[in-house]
C-alpha cells in the first residue's frame, strides 16, 4: 500500500505556500563562525518535531540518514551536544519572525476564512505550565513550596521550580496556529505576562488580523479590558463568583426573569439542552463602570457512556456565565455562546495537543549548563534553549497542520490521524535511500 505522505512532499509544500527555505536565512545564534549552521540546527529540530521523536536522543540517530542530512543541509552528521549548544544560544527574534511570517501568510491564503463567527476571527489566550521539577533549576525559573506527605505519613514542604508560558492561539479555523509565546516572568502573575503578549500580537500582526478574543476567568480584570478596547479587539471572557458584584448582579437579575431563549443541539456522541439569559449595559466594576454584555447559561447534557457493559445515557448539568463586549443586535445570544465554549479548543487543540503529542513539557535544554561563552568574557550567554525549543515546536505545530489539513488528500480521504502522517513522514526516510546492490563478481 501506498505510504500517506513523504518528506519532498512536505518540504515542497512549506517552501512553496510558506517561503519556508527564504526566511532560514535570517536565523543566528550565539557563535560567530559555527561550523554547523544554525539553519541546519533548526531544521534538524524542527523536523524531530514534525517526525514526533521524544528526544535529542532519537533525533541524534535519526541525522545519522544521509537523506535527512541533505535535507538539513550539512554533508555529515551532528551529535546532539551541538543540538543543545547550538539552540540554547539561539537568537529568538528570527525564529519569532518567522512564525509572524507564516501565520502571516496563511491568512492571505484565506486559510482562517472557514469557520468564522458571523464574519470574525477568533483568538484566545490562557496560560499553561511548561515543565516542572525538584532538583534541575535556572536563572529564569519561577518557585513554589509544594506540601506533600511521606510514607510514613508526616507533611514535609518542597520546594519546586517551574516555568509558565501564556499564548495567543487562532482557534476559530480548522488550522490553529500559536500567534506568539510570552513566558511569566519571576515576581509576577500571569495577567502581565498576557498583557504584554497582547501588545507584541498588536504590534507585529496588527489591530485587525482576529476580531475577538477568548479569555478564562482570570483575565476578568479592568486592565485587561482596558488594554483590548485600545488595541480594538472584542472580548468573551468567563465570569466566576469571585467576581461578586457583577456576578451577583447578573444572577439577582436573570432570577426575576425566564429565559430569553431555549433550544436543543444533537450531537452523535451527546445531547444538549440550553437555556439562555441575556443582559447588556451592566457595569463591569465600581471603580471600571465600563458597560458589558452578561450571557448566563444552564445546560442538560445527556451522553451515552459504558457502564457494566451496557451503553447507559448520563445526564450532567453545567452552568455558565460569561461577559462580552460583543453587541446583541450583530451577535445574537446563541452565536454568544457557542463562542464561549470554543475556548477549550485552546485547551484541547493548542496546549493539550503540544503536551500529549509533541512533547512540550519533555523540557527540552532546560538547566543546561553547556552553552556559547560570551564574547570577551569567560561567562556564559543567557540560556535561551527552551524558549527556542517551544518556538521551534510553534512553527513545525502550524507548517505540520496546515500541510496536513489543506493539502493531504489521503487525510482526507482516508481518516487517519495526526500521528500517522507523522509516522508515514518518517517512514518515508527508507523509502528514498539508495537500494542495495550486489557486490561485483
Amino acid at each position: 500500500m501506498k505510504e500517506p505522505e513523504a518528506l519532498p512532499s512536505f518540504f515542497q509544500y512549506i517552501n512553496k505556500v510558506c517561503a519556508f527555505r527564504a526566511s532560514l536565512q535570517a536565523l543566528t545564534d550565539g557563535r560567530a563562525a559555527p561550523a554547523v549552521p544554525p539553519a541546519a540546527v533548526f531544521q534538524a529540530v524542527l523536523y524531530g518535531f514534525v517526525f514526533r521523536r521524544g528526544s535529542f536522543h532519537q533525533l541524534e540517530a535519526d541525522l545519522a540518514d544521509p537523506f535527512l542530512q541533505r535535507w538539513v543541509g550539512v554533508a555529515a552528521p551532528f551529535r546532539e551536544d551541538t543540538l543543545r549548544y547550538r539552540d540554547s544560544s539561539f537568537d529568538l527574534g528570527p525564529l519569532e519572525a518567522m512564525l509572524v511570517g507564516i501565520t502571516q501568510r496563511l491568512k492571505r491564503n484565506k486559510v482562517f476564512r472557514p469557520g468564522q463567527v458571523a464574519g470574525r476571527i477568533v483568538a484566545a489566550l490562557d496560560g499553561v505550565e511548561v515543565l516542572s521539577s525538584y532538583s534541575r533549576c535556572c536563572e529564569d525559573c519561577l518557585t513554589r513550596t509544594v506540601r506533600e506527605k511521606t510514607p510514613r505519613g508526616e507533611v514535609v514542604e518542597r520546594r519546586q521550580y517551574y516555568h509558565r508560558a501564556v499564548g495567543c492561539q487562532i482557534v476559530s479555523s480548522p488550522v490553529k496556529p500559536l500567534l506568539g509565546v510570552e513566558w511569566v516572568a519571576a515576581g509576577e502573575d500571569e495577567v502581565a505576562a498576557a498583557k504584554r503578549l497582547l501588545a507584541k500580537v498588536q504590534d507585529r500582526y496588527g489591530r485587525r488580523f482576529f476580531d475577538v478574543l477568548l479569555l478564562d476567568s482570570l483575565y476578568a480584570q479592568a486592565p485587561v479590558l482596558q488594554l483590548a478596547q485600545a488595541l480594538g479587539w472584542d472580548l468573551v471572557i468567563v465570569l466566576r463568583q469571585e467576581h461578586r458584584d457583577l456576578y451577583q448582579d447578573a444572577q439577582g437579575l436573570f432570577a426575576q426573569r425566564p429565559a430569553d431563549l431555549a433550544f436543543v443541539e444533537s450531537q452523535p456522541s451527546q445531547r444538549v439542552q440550553v437555556q439562555l439569559w441575556d443582559q447588556e449595559g451592566l457595569p463591569f466594576t465600581q471603580g471600571h463602570p465600563q458597560p458589558v454584555r452578561v450571557l448566563r447559561a444552564e445546560e442538560r447534557v445527556t451522553a451515552h457512556r459504558v457502564q457494566g457493559g451496557c451503553r447507559t445515557p448520563v445526564t450532567t448539568e453545567h452552568h455558565w456565565v460569561w461577559i462580552s463586549t460583543l453587541d446583541a443586535q450583530t451577535i445574537p445570544p446563541r452565536t454568544l455562546w457557542q463562542l464561549g465554549h470554543m475556548r477549550w479548543r485552546n485547551e484541547n487543540n493548542g496546549w493539550n495537543d503540544l503536551t500529549q503529542n509533541w512533547g512540550m513539557k519533555h523540557g527540552f535544554l532546560h538547566a543546561c549548563k553547556h552553552r556559547v561563552k560570551r564574547p570577551g568574557s569567560d561567562q556564559p550567554v543567557a540560556n535561551r534553549g527552551l524558549a527556542a525549543v517551544v518556538l521551534t515546536m510553534c512553527i513545525a505545530f502550524a507548517l505540520f497542520t496546515a500541510f496536513t489539513l489543506l493539502h493531504s488528500k489521503v487525510y482526507r480521504t482516508r481518516r487517519i490521524t495526526y500521528r500517522e502522517v507523522a509516522a508515514a513522514l518518517y517512514r518515508s526516510l527508507l523509502r528514498t535511500l539508495p537500494p542495495i546492490r550486489a557486490p561485483d563478481a
